[in-house]
């Protein structure tokens, strides 16, 4: 059921992509399946819609951040250094990641962010790894990595 609902969103999104008006997306979808709503088509017929779309020259593209309206301001552009780690859900270091983005909410006010624990993991680590990634560490890296955070989370909260 949920692979249907893609495929006819697809279709939607593929028929205002294509500039097609009611008319000439009906006629269409006729000309394919024999019907002239993809909520009576099954499956297949989905498939050969969308395969139709990509002969016209439709593209499926994958989602990226909402762009502004022009004359809007728009933020900053995020480096990848400031982002959560990309193996975020990765069973072994789920855990960690998820205590240091505790104590990074906990933290804001000292401008904790993932820059932040990346360039501590680089400290910690870059004379025993060389080079340190974040998303690279081993459990018991971030573990150590964790413990430091506490121990400098701790000092910042008694000097209040």
């Amino acid at each position: 059921m949920l692979a249907r609902a893609g495929h006819i969103q697809k279709i939607h999104i593929a028929k205002t992509q294509l500039g097609l008006n009611d008319d000439a997306y009906r006629a269409l979808l006729e000309a394919q399946t024999g019907k002239t709503s993809c909520s009576t088509m099954t499956d297949p017929e989905l498939q050969t819609v969308l395969q139709e779309f990509q002969r016209l020259g439709w593209r499926p593209t994958i989602p990226g951040p909402p762009v502004p309206p022009v004359g809007e301001a728009q933020p900053p552009p995020q480096s990848r250094w400031m982002s959560r780690p990309t193996n975020w859900n990765e069973p072994t270091k789920n855990p960690s990641y998820r205590k240091i983005y505790a104590m990074i909410c906990a933290n804001e006010a000292h401008d904790w962010s993932w820059g932040y624990v990346r360039g501590t993991a680089r400290k910690m680590f870059e004379k025993a790894r060389g080079d340190v990634v974040l998303e690279w560490l081993t459990p018991q890296e971030l573990h150590k990595l964790v413990s430091a955070l506490a121990i400098h989370s701790a000092r910042l909260k008694r000097e209040k």
